[in-house]
């Protein structure tokens, strides 16, 4: 491993140290719950608004998502919720330069304030909304994906990304990344 990739696994881990370790646990599925994200990213609980910020932010530090549906997943008992479309959103972002990288690595930050490196542990996917418009998620761990913000994804087109015949190119952590064209 070159002393790039040394320095940005130790960042990745760095950001990545308060993540729970749900494919360690083995729980019994227990059905539902009635838990909702909506597609702005915000929780609902029988139908209210849950605003305690550290309350979501627990929630969502034992998300977990297989086959297509997403669970709160615990070491004793796992149960589904509904997510309308990404249940976390990347709000903010910064770039972080290691000691000889060709190319910063860019942090993105979700709407509960955790820290991701887009790279190749966490790469940038486009995905198709009904309309057939391409959108950019990021991967997270345990097949959770946090959708880019409007923002964010203007931010990016205007600072980082580089034409690329048809598409706009970004690059982070090593990794180049198409925010589509």
């Amino acid at each position: 491993m070159s002393s790039n990739e040394q320095a940005l696994a130790a960042l990745s881990q760095q950001l990545e140290g308060q993540i729970a370790p749900l494919d360690q646990w083995s729980p019994q599925q227990c059905g539902t719950i009635d838990i909702h994200i909506v597609a702005d990213g915000r929780w609902f609980h029988h139908g209210t608004e849950i605003k305690r910020a550290r309350l979501v932010k627990l929630f969502a530090s034992v998300l977990w998502r297989e086959q297509g549906q997403y669970y709160l997943k615990t070491p004793v008992e796992q149960m589904a919720i509904r997510v309308d479309d990404a249940p976390l959103l990347i709000v903010d972002w910064r770039l972080a330069t290691a000691q000889n990288a060709a190319h910063p690595a860019v942090i993105c930050i979700d709407n509960i304030g955790r820290e991701f490196v887009l790279g190749a542990q966490h790469p940038l996917l486009i995905h198709a909304d009904p309309q057939g418009q391409k959108l950019p998620y990021l991967q997270l761990p345990y097949g959770v994906q946090a959708k880019l913000a409007r923002t964010v994804y203007y931010a990016w087109a205007e600072q980082l990304a580089q034409p690329q015949g048809e598409e706009f190119i970004i690059y982070s952590a090593g990794e180049s990344f198409s925010l589509g064209g």
